[in-house]
């Protein structure tokens, strides 16, 4: 089988993408795995979430809630399949520009900032064939697997190597271009895709993508059209929690990503998938309404204009802010709405703004706290 992943041209990575690698991005995760295959009677990890999910009895008026809530973490996705098998060889053209014979998926290594590629090897059935990961693949089922990336998403070509990799699939997140090229120079297939992209075409054909890599075509297809049917249906339940919750006036919220006392403080826009999220729970993301579309200091003038009902934060990014009594320190931030009602939406590293094979489930997990926040006031244990 024959691929071409350099078809569109790569855009320049973002800023936040640059500022990430140099900061690093702490993510953890969860959770149960889930078996069955599509089509099976067994419940997926999408039904035991929507089954969870409050209902408009169970929230109070959104505009009254106060305080942090944390969005709970979301396990294992669920395979299309148990028994993959694979057609290889695979003769691609990457979007380097390389071309790459894929012909074992025995031992492969899935590196990028959020932590889709490994959830999509595992919707695809596999997750057994995982053997290292970045910070962000924090899947239950990875959890005792090497970490292969240092300094927060800088890989480690020896740490790699010594892993005996079949396949390296990664995408621009991931660096330094030394690091890969030295693996390339080590005879490992290594699969460069494009810079990640938002929006459900892009998630479908990420994970159709992914799935030509390994030769499981008809198995991406099928995980995509799910995906793509289980965030349909959590945006719509969202929705009508949304409405029901905030009496149709939705909740104004911002992106905060925050590092530490130091000068990593930032509002983020579109550009880094912001408005998927913050749209997907039925606010309204203030950030791109005032035309941000990748990020922009989070001083106190800009946050006095944007005035955010709530800002939403990756949970370990609140952390090193010393929480919500050392955000509140920050300049600005008890000016707003959200500073003065303490009222924080904290989501996972790792689910924050990642989008792939379990966008549904993030999208509820993320609506189920900014909804339902009495329920989420405490951080679930990693």
């Amino acid at each position: 089988m024959s691929v071409i992943l350099s078809g569109r041209r790569r855009r320049p990575l973002a800023a936040v993408t640059a500022l990430l690698l140099t900061v690093g991005l702490t993510a953890c995760g969860v959770g149960s795995d889930n078996g069955g295959s599509v089509g099976d009677a067994e419940e997926t990890s999408f039904d035991a979430a929507v089954g969870d999910f409050p209902t408009a009895d169970d929230v109070p008026t959104a505009s009254v809630s106060r305080n942090v809530s944390y969005a709970p973490y979301v396990g294992d996705v669920t395979p299309v399949t148990e028994d993959a098998d694979p057609a290889l060889p695979v003769s691609l053209t990457d979007a380097d520009g390389n071309d790459v014979s894929v012909d074992d998926v025995s031992r492969i290594v899935p590196l990028d900032i959020s932590g889709t590629i490994s959830r999509t090897l595992a919707g695809l059935g596999l997750r057994d064939n995982i053997v290292g990961r970045s910070v962000s693949s924090m899947e239950p089922s990875l959890a005792d697997l090497p970490v292969v990336t240092h300094g927060g998403h800088s890989i480690s070509a020896e740490a790699v190597l010594n892993l005996d990799p079949s396949l390296i699939i990664l995408n621009p997140s991931i660096g330094p271009e030394d690091a890969v090229q030295q693996i390339r120079d080590a005879g490992i297939p290594v699969v460069m895709m494009e810079d990640p992209e938002y929006g459900a075409e892009a998630v479908s054909e990420s994970i159709t993508t992914v799935a030509d890599i390994v030769g499981l075509p008809e198995e991406g297809r099928k995980l995509a059209e799910r995906a793509a049917d289980e965030a349909d249906e959590a945006r719509s339940t969202i929705r009508d929690l949304a409405d029901a919750a905030t009496d149709g006036t939705p909740l104004r919220a911002a992106f905060l990503y925050a590092r530490g006392d130091g000068g990593v403080f930032y509002i983020l826009g579109p550009d880094s998938g912001t408005s998927e999220l913050i749209e997907g729970i039925g606010a309204v993301d203030v950030a791109a309404e005032n035309g941000i579309t990748d990020m922009a200091p989070a001083n106190a003038e800009a946050l006095a204009k944007l005035d955010p009902d709530v800002l939403v934060m990756m949970s370990a990014g609140l952390q090193s802010t010393g929480n919500i009594d050392g955000l509140l320190t920050k300049p600005g931030i008890e000016q707003t709405k959200a500073g003065q009602n303490r009222r924080i939406l904290a989501i996972p590293d790792s689910q924050a703004l990642s989008f792939g094979p379990q966008t549904g489930e993030m999208l509820l997990s993320a609506a189920s706290a900014l909804y339902n926040p009495d329920a989420h006031r405490e951080a679930t244990a990693s």
